[in-house]
């Protein structure tokens, strides 16, 4: 399984993890793991609404072009 930054401490979810109290605890892991990224020199871009990095493609016909 791959980990990524800040991921290292997560466990599998059930009803207490919804709790608050634990949600109030995983903003706060958050926003220092956040913290932690920015002073190292990370950087976080903004993307503008709708952006892609791979734009949709004109559907292919190829329905009856392979040999049989």
């Amino acid at each position: 399984m791959m980990n990524w930054i800040g991921m290292e401490n997560t466990t599998n979810h059930d009803a207490d993890s919804y709790s608050p109290e634990a949600r109030a605890e995983e903003r706060c892991q958050l926003a220092a793991d956040i913290e932690k990224f920015l002073k190292a020199g990370g950087a976080v871009d903004e993307i503008p609404h709708g952006e892609r990095a791979d734009p949709p493609k004109k559907p292919e016909n190829n329905y009856g072009r392979g040999s049989i």
